[in-house]
């Protein structure tokens, strides 16, 4: 993770909502998001990045001027799992709930490269009645004092309710950790989160049953299809006229999920692969140039503005050897992946 906050990139999607829950609440979030050094102009390209820690100071903003302390919580339910199209194209993908967790945790860093989401079992001084709970972590390293329970508030309200999408239960011994003091009556977090909360704990945390993590995943969930469908239908709408457009918006949010090919990107756009493959042929493009293409933009992106170990970046570009990720850097760039992050650093 990175250390300094204002080198950490968000996309602009984390927007979505904020500017009609503040007028809904009588506010102007013109001046809020002036105030927080952020373009409206990103609330209509939701693939645009801009510093998270501003969209981090923009909740508390909103907070604090509106006097509305479940800010964050409110707007995890306007978001609701519409701001999850991308994930649930990938968790459509998926056999069980641990492999759409792993794949979400694969594709994340597209959408905040300082973020890191963990899966794993809890430890410290879990008791024995804790021993089948899985823990789900969502890391961003902050300086020193920033204010972040809005953003921790929103980030893990959605985290729920994309495990309840997928395993369309809440058990009454899930709970939800947060390491800032309560902000909020008890009564207030159990409407909008329906299950444990606590405090000032270590880190925040998600827990739940380790045995959903075996549960099979029905990809024609109702839920998950219209989801999906959903954003596809924004993907298109936003370049009508524009496949090589779509492609490529579709084949980004999932590039680190290895089995990303022609024949899964034709399918969600309602298309044969030779269709696919014929239309784009017909426009000078080809679905293998788009995906390299993309690769190398995030391999640049990546190695000279993150600090992750090289594996990790060969992996988020679709790459299941280091070897393979090597030889497409030599070809990009004429040098090898850490020369290229060598090269960056002291230019």
């Amino acid at each position: 993770m990175l250390s300094n906050l204002t080198t950490v990139q968000v996309r602009a999607r984390v927007l979505a909502g904020v500017a009609e829950l503040v007028a809904k609440c009588g506010g102007d979030y013109n001046n809020l998001f002036c105030q927080a050094g952020i373009s409206c102009e990103l609330l209509h390209t939701p693939e645009a990045t801009f510093e998270h820690g501003k969209y981090i100071e923009l909740l508390e903003l909103a907070a604090s001027s509106l006097n509305i302390g479940d800010f964050g919580l409110r707007l995890a339910r306007l978001q609701g799992i519409s701001v999850l199209g991308p994930v649930a194209l990938i968790a459509q993908q998926a056999t069980t709930i641990g492999e759409a967790i792993a794949a979400v945790a694969r594709n994340f860093p597209y959408h905040s490269p300082g973020a890191v989401i963990t899966l794993s079992q809890p430890t410290g001084d879990a008791g024995s009645t804790e021993t089948a709970m899985a823990c789900l972590r969502y890391e961003l390293q902050l300086p020193g004092g920033t204010a972040q329970r809005q953003n921790a508030e929103v980030s893990y309200a959605i985290a729920l309710g994309f495990l309840r999408l997928l395993s369309a239960n809440t058990p009454a011994d899930w709970r939800i950790h947060f390491a800032h003091p309560r902000g909020l009556p008890t009564k207030r977090y159990q409407k909008h989160l329906g299950c444990q909360v606590r405090f000032g704990q270590p880190f925040d945390a998600l827990y739940f049953r380790q045995d959903i993590l075996n549960l099979h995943i029905d990809g024609a969930d109702p839920t998950l299809i219209e989801t999906a469908q959903r954003f596809v239908s924004h993907v298109i709408a936003r370049s009508p006229l524009d496949l090589g457009l779509q492609v490529e918006t579709l084949l980004i949010r999932q590039l680190a999920d290895g089995g990303c090919t022609l024949p899964r990107i034709a399918r969600q756009l309602r298309l044969s692969p030779s269709s696919l493959q014929r239309r784009l042929r017909a426009l000078g493009i080809s679905f293998d140039d788009i995906a390299d293409r993309l690769r190398k933009d995030r391999a640049a992106e990546y190695l000279r503005h993150t600090s992750m170990p090289l594996a990790q970046v060969g992996s988020l570009l679709g790459y299941s050897e280091s070897s393979s990720f090597n030889r497409s850097c030599q070809r990009w760039f004429g040098v090898t992946p850490q020369t290229y992050r060598r090269t960056a650093e002291n230019a």
